[in-house]
């Protein structure tokens, strides 16, 4: 592909309020905070500037408030290089905002405020121009949206990818073409599937049981993603686990955003899974090296790393 692929993000753009704590769990009343940072969230949000970083043109169509908060995130997003004329702001409206604490190992929680008056009418977006992406990414935090918009993805011909946080509106995922789930919506797969839990397993044997009840229809490719566990992920021609690329962790938050990001960005640009994955997952490894969005990489230096063939954190990257 001579032109840089399109990618078309669709869901959650919120304001991210962070706090890294000296201790989680709290052990009193007070905890105090090593550093405290403000800035733009969100899965699909984020996944937009992991994959413009990448190299992708990309459009976000998303719903900020009618507030400081959805002025702020506009800003950043414009800065990044994202195109934001699909990004609506109803009257009146006011932002998504979380709550995040990151503790000192960079593992963190998220306190959701869902805000007010963020209506997803489909009716509001230019459906047809979806069938202008090379892909198309949603995370179900608008599922109204999120569902015209796969079914558009997937009569124009256009690949799509969910990101299936947990499963409260999962049935919208099924004209995905790539679903990738967290460990959370796995578990929850599983326990629906009425498949308890073993004591004695791995976090990729149960990722590789939960792949079945997951995928939402024949050809669909379906993923897992662990943390610091890697990938595990079935394209249809078998099982993969791909390991995480080692690094010094310093903070998690948006790291599988970024995964899902990078992996439509790929996929825009004709890439097969395998490799989509690879480069989902450095990237995605590179992004908890600092805080924030600051810490995303770019594409050269995604393809840098993965060239690093020899080096021995490549070397402890593998499929297993």
């Amino acid at each position: 592909m001579t032109r840089p692929p399109r990618v078309l993000c669709v869901g959650l753009s919120c304001l991210d309020l962070v706090w890294h704590v000296e201790r989680f769990p709290p052990r009193a009343s007070r905890t105090d905070a090593r550093a405290h940072l403000r800035h733009g969230g969100g899965p699909a949000a984020t996944a937009a500037v992991a994959a413009a970083r990448y190299g992708a043109r990309v459009r976000l169509w998303a719903i900020h408030g009618d507030d400081d908060a959805g002025r702020t995130l506009r800003e950043e997003l414009v800065a990044e290089g994202v195109d934001v004329a699909g990004v609506r702001a109803p009257p009146g409206a006011r932002s998504f905002v979380s709550a995040v604490l990151v503790a000192p190992d960079g593992e963190r929680w998220i306190f959701p405020y869902r805000g007010e008056g963020l209506d997803d009418d489909p009716s509001a977006w230019p459906l047809d121009t979806v069938a202008d992406a090379d892909a198309v990414l949603t995370d179900l935090r608008h599922p109204r949206l999120a569902r015209a918009a796969l079914r558009a993805a997937r009569e124009a011909g256009v690949p799509s990818l969910v990101d299936l946080g947990n499963l409260r509106d999962a049935d919208v995922a099924a004209d995905a073409d790539v679903v990738i789930a967290s460990r959370e919506a796995a578990e929850e797969a599983l326990a629906r599937a009425g498949r308890a839990p073993r004591g004695d397993e791995d976090a990729g044997e149960l990722a590789a049981d939960a792949l079945e009840a997951l995928r939402t229809r024949d050809g669909a490719t379906v993923a897992v993603t662990l943390g610091d566990e890697g990938v595990v992920y079935d394209a249809g021609d078998g099982l993969r686990h791909l390991s995480a690329l080692p690094v010094e962790v310093r903070d998690t938050t948006g790291a599988g955003d970024v995964f899902h990001g990078v992996w439509a960005a790929a996929m825009a640009s004709g890439l097969d899974a395998d490799a989509c994955a690879r480069h989902a997952a450095v990237a995605a490894a590179l992004s908890c090296r600092e805080a924030g969005r600051a810490a995303i990489p770019g594409g050269e230096e995604v393809r840098r790393m993965l060239e690093l063939r020899t080096s021995r954190e490549m070397d402890e990257m593998r499929w297993a």
